[in-house]
């Protein structure tokens, strides 16, 4: 039978254009060329020729990428921290379809959200030879799968009731189908209020079988239980920048996205202009016909011009090109304002130091507002599966680093810390927080791990390092003498 699962929600429509001009920026300036037209018109009266050389010139400006990738790095400096009972610790080396562990898949939730501003992952069993110690399994889905989705009333709670979502998951064989079939996953709430899995395919990807835009169910619809229960919730987390709404945001960086667009444009015109007037045209004035005209240019060329005629250079000069220049300067300097200072100069002639810093803030926050529901995010989903495996969802926890900039403590701070440790002035875990801090003592080790290594080396937490040197003076060294014997 048909159904409407090949619709998409109105949101996901409209903003399918805004992803796709994201992902070609991510991608770079192969990936825009190619889209031609879509990103760089043709000038009115321009041969396809031309059109190929004009934008063949045009130069991307590499800054979408590096500004997602600058913006992660700075949250992943310090790895993931994440804490949930024993039974789910297989999770940690490998959570997703995929087999990647958490940390990547934590990169991955804060990279889709901050350049999309949406990531989805479905929690759920292996579907075959599953006994009571397995291990449900996290599948990740980017913006562009998560087609579909209702919100309903239900007890007097705002819940998600249904789904799709694109997906590649295994037909089986005998269920004859082409490898590049359309798959959609439909999660549901039926009317018993029960969680229920639809699985469809496109209705021409049969084999034998014409193509087709309406999809057929693949099989019959399974009702999932946990504990021989069914679930009364959906089991799927959605992560956007500022919340977890089933709802779509605009994405964080299409603003930045659409400047670069626009940069790229000013770059086709002022390589173009540079390429029609940077070189002087040498021009001969006079009788000049077929057989006098020169034939050569350059310093080894010899002219022979008819009298009363005379040669010249024609050479551009205007401000039409540098208003070209100025444009794309203004545009990388918006760039800037708008998250990609790290391909900035710093030369912004028109914001003062408070605008700065009040950008740098806007900046951070965007930032923490991503770390913030993606910890939120990864967290719930492993709940739920903490929770199918009768454990208790307030044994998990999961810690994103916040940590954004590299703050190395320098020698005489250093040295003055362990001068007030001496004295008294700070207790011996104070001053390992502060090194902490200071980058100097590893952040992600605890205080009595630390105390442990130093007495596995033979040290003495009750001695200062004056006392330390002290005794090291009294004790006199032990001299062997050329026989290997202890003098």
């Amino acid at each position: 039978m048909s159904t409407s699962v090949s619709n998409v929600h109105s949101d996901f429509a409209r903003r399918t254009v805004q992803w796709a001009r994201i992902r070609d920026a991510l991608e770079g300036q192969d990936e825009i060329k190619e889209n031609g037209e879509a990103y760089l018109n043709k000038p009115d009266g321009m041969t396809a020729n031309a059109y190929a050389a004009y934008k063949d010139r045009a130069q991307f400006y590499p800054v979408i990428e590096r500004t997602l990738r600058g913006m992660s790095g700075m949250v992943f400096r310090h790895p993931i921290k994440v804490a949930f009972p024993d039974r789910l610790e297989p999770l940690r080396q490998s959570a997703t379809t995929e087999g990647h562990s958490l940390e990547v898949m934590a990169e991955n939730v804060v990279n889709e959200v901050l350049s999309m501003g949406r990531y989805g992952i479905l929690v759920d069993f292996p579907s075959g030879n599953t006994d009571a110690n397995s291990v449900p399994y996290l599948a990740t889905y980017n913006a562009e799968n998560i087609t579909d989705w209702k919100v309903q009333f239900v007890n007097g709670m705002r819940e998600v009731t249904r789904i799709v979502l694109k997906d590649d998951f295994d037909a089986g064989a005998e269920d004859d189908v082409n490898d590049a079939a359309e798959m959609r996953l439909e999660l549901i709430l039926n009317v018993d209020g029960d969680y229920e899995v639809r699985k469809w395919i496109a209705a021409g990807a049969k084999k034998d079988k014409k193509g087709s835009d309406n999809f057929v169910m693949l099989g019959e619809p399974v009702i999932p239980t946990v504990g021989g229960k069914p679930l009364k919730k959906i089991p799927f987390v959605f992560i956007n920048a500022y919340d977890m709404r089933p709802e779509v945001d605009k994405p964080p960086m299409l603003d930045l996205v659409d400047v670069n667009v626009g940069h790229y444009r000013n770059s086709a015109d002022y390589e173009h202009a540079l390429y029609l007037t940077a070189q002087p045209t040498p021009v001969a004035i006079g009788a000049i016909n077929e057989s006098n005209k020169p034939s050569a240019i350059g310093s080894g060329a010899f002219w022979i011009l008819p009298e009363g005629s005379s040669a010249q250079y024609l050479e551009f000069s205007g401000t039409g090109i540098e208003a070209q220049r100025n444009a794309m300067s203004d545009k990388e300097d918006r760039m800037a304002s708008l998250g990609a200072r790290m391909i900035h100069d710093g030369k912004n002639r028109n914001e003062a130091a408070d605008t700065a810093k009040m950008r740098g803030r806007g900046e951070m926050s965007l930032l923490t507002n991503v770390v913030n529901m993606a910890e939120a995010g990864i967290e719930r989903a492993l709940r739920i599966a903490t929770e199918w495996t009768g454990g208790n969802p307030d044994d998990v926890e999961v810690r994103l680093n916040r940590d954004w900039v590299e703050t190395k403590m320098d020698s005489n701070t250093m040295n003055a810390l362990v001068k007030s440790w001496q004295a008294g002035a700070m207790s011996h875990q104070t001053l390992y927080e502060n090194l902490q801090s200071g980058e100097i003592a590893p952040i992600d080790r605890p205080f009595d791990d630390e105390k442990d290594l130093i007495t596995e080396e033979g040290g003495d937490l009750t001695l200062g390092v004056n006392q330390v040197l002290a005794q090291a003076a009294q004790q006199p060294p032990q001299v062997e003498n050329v026989q290997g014997e202890e003098a």
